[in-house]
């Protein structure tokens, strides 16, 4: 069962970075590591999948998150934006 909050938006701020990969190496999921080390895989919704493009840069997501059953944090991307170095 998800704990689902769908009211409440969240921003993150963190590093795109890649967690899953398909047979032919390309990145299939990515999650946004933040500055305190923990993860949020993101979930595959349009905009989810714009950030495979900004991998290993720093990003500001906001979207609402939710707990999977093993315990993983996911985010719903709402809209993100691209931080400058």
């Amino acid at each position: 069962m998800e704990n689902k909050d769908a009211g409440t938006l969240t921003t993150l701020r963190g590093l795109v970075i890649p967690v899953d990969w398909d047979d032919k190496g390309n990145v299939t999921a990515t999650a946004i590591s933040t500055h305190l080390e923990e993860e949020y895989l993101v979930d595959q919704n349009a905009w989810g999948e714009a950030l495979l493009a900004f991998l290993r840069q720093r990003v500001k997501v906001s979207g609402s998150i939710f707990l999977k059953e093993d315990g993983k944090k996911v985010i719903t991307v709402r809209k993100y934006e691209v931080l400058e170095e």
